[in-house]
This record gives C-alpha cells, sequence and structure tokens, in this order.
C-alpha cells in the first residue's frame, strides 16, 4: 500500500498554484470542475498526489497550533539538499517555522514551513 494523494482546502490558489508548482517543483496535473468545487492535482517525483480544492462557497477557516490534538500535523517531503531549498523558500517569502538542522535520533536535516494555506509542511534530507 502508499499513500496516493492528499488534500488540502486552500485560501487562495493561486498562491498554492504558484508555491506547489513553480516553488516546490510538483508536476502540475488536471484540474476538474466538480460543479461546487474544483479539484487542481500536483504530483510528487514518487508519484503521490496533492490535490487542492477550491470551493465556490466560503465555509471560514480553521487555523489550530501545531500541538492541537486530533488534528493532521503535517505532510513531509524528501528532497535531495535542505539547505538548498530553505534558500529558495525564503527568497520566495514562504514562512519559515524552523531553520535548517540535524535531527540526531531521526538522523535526518529538516526545515517546517507553511503553504499559502498555513498547512505545515515538513522537508526532510536522509542521511546519505
Amino acid at each position: 500500500m502508499k499513500a496516493d494523494h492528499i488534500t488540502i482546502n486552500v485560501t487562495d490558489m493561486k498562491k498554492s498554484e504558484d508555491f506547489y508548482g513553480r516553488i516546490l517543483g510538483l508536476k502540475q496535473l488536471e484540474t476538474v470542475d466538480m460543479g461546487d468545487h474544483e479539484l487542481h492535482y500536483f504530483e510528487a517525483e514518487n508519484g503521490t498526489k496533492v490535490e487542492l480544492i477550491s470551493y465556490t462557497d466560503d465555509f471560514g477557516e480553521m487555523h489550530p497550533d501545531s500541538r492541537t490534538k486530533g488534528l493532521f500535523r503535517h505532510l513531509a517531503f524528501s528532497c535531495e539538499d535542505v539547505d538548498a531549498l530553505y534558500e529558495k523558500l525564503v527568497e520566495n517569502g514562504v514562512k519559515c517555522l524552523t531553520e535548517p538542522a540535524y535531527v540526531p535520533k531521526l538522523k535526518f536535516r529538516n526545515i517546517l514551513v507553511q503553504d499559502p494555506n498555513g498547512v505545515e509542511l515538513e522537508f526532510i534530507q536522509h542521511d546519505r
């Protein structure tokens, strides 16, 4: 079994498409009009998709803390060079929650950032 996709309800589709497409380099796939919402698909190198949903109605926003119990915490991507990615994210005004750091107990370097919708993302560079 492998993950197929992760879904994010977006607050701003243009910013989200720019972030996942241009900045992160995920491959933009099809957009599907479902009537009351649109699905915009992006694909990571391993085939896992990010599904961005834009609803026609406004249902409000939720901004839980990273320690709020019972909620999805973050989506993690592996990357080749977390330091280079961090510089690119900073240059593009992405909100970085941490600077690149080594996590000895987990044997990787990582950063935590927020996407344009306030969703926490982790980028991991594994030891080689």
